[in-house]
């Protein structure tokens, strides 16, 4: 279940949740919550004492301390939880989300010049140079600022909406291979303050996303069509200059992957399927 407040939903889960662990049920609570849990065990336990005293049938005698004992069972063996969140630096300037106009595209076809790049260009376009540097500079920011990408530290996404439309996402990967040593850091750090206490590892970080309509003809099914055969192309960034669309080639980011699904086909497990 999520619950919302102001512009943030919360997932229930990350607060209490059951597992199965092994053979048994598990219950995994957020350590803010652990008073709650002692202060219910000890009021099962005064439950239990004050049952001792009721003269109840025996049958019902037995299947209640049968249920009140496997009740404490359950609840003694609480996993309790505590969170670390790091933190994806934000950009430091303003975001100017007029400035995302629509995406640009550089084809190669198979029967042009052989002295052409032989790799695709995909990008955002934005309305003036200044920004187009600032913008993709952050994104590079996250490949840490290498020119190659092949371990998709940058995600590219183009989802098909049901109104003829595509969003194009671009986030940081919250898998890099760098994020879990920082997680393992903290929780090395931290062991004996949080001793037998799991670590909740969270991260926060933007994810920016435009919508724009599709058209016959269109260099976005082109692109898409002609990678399915091919595995790299170069994701740069476009400016406006006057009627001209301009490439910053100097900013490319080789890539070789991206990811391509219609809105229906989205899980939990996809960024996307939350934010549209």
């Amino acid at each position: 279940m999520k619950i919302k407040l102001g512009n943030w939903k919360i997932d229930t889960r990350t607060l209490i949740r059951v597992e199965k662990r092994k053979y048994f049920p598990k219950l995994i609570v957020h350590e803010k919550y652990e008073n709650h849990v002692k202060w219910f065990l000890r009021i099962i336990g005064i439950i239990g004492i004050a049952t001792s005293f009721l003269i109840l049938p025996y049958e019902i005698g037995i299947l209640l301390t049968i249920l009140i004992t496997l009740l404490e069972q359950f609840l003694e063996k609480t996993l309790f939880e505590y969170t670390i969140m790091i933190l994806q630096p934000f950009p430091d300037f303003k975001i100017d989300y007029s400035e995302w106009l629509t995406n640009g595209y550089v084809m190669y076809r198979e029967n042009e010049d052989e002295n052409l790049e032989k790799l695709n260009y995909f990008g955002p376009v934005y309305k003036t140079r200044e920004y187009a540097e600032k913008f993709f500079n952050y994104i590079r920011s996250w490949n840490q600022d290498s020119d190659s990408d092949l371990e998709n530290n940058i995600c590219i996404s183009f989802i098909i909406e049901p109104d003829t439309k595509y969003s194009t996402y671009l986030y940081a990967n919250p898998h890099r291979k760098w994020i879990q040593p920082m997680f393992e850091d903290y929780e090395q750090k931290m062991k004996l303050e949080k001793y037998g206490k799991d670590q909740q590892s969270m991260l926060m970080q933007m994810i920016f996303w435009n919508k724009l309509r599709m058209k016959e003809g269109m260099l976005f099914t082109e692109f898409i069509e002609i990678q399915k055969n091919r595995d790299q192309f170069y994701f740069a960034p476009f400016y406006i200059d006057g009627d001209n669309l301009v490439l910053l080639k100097e900013l490319r980011v080789l890539k070789n992957t991206f990811k391509f699904k219609g809105r229906s086909e989205l899980t939990e497990n996809d960024s996307e399927f939350h934010l549209r």
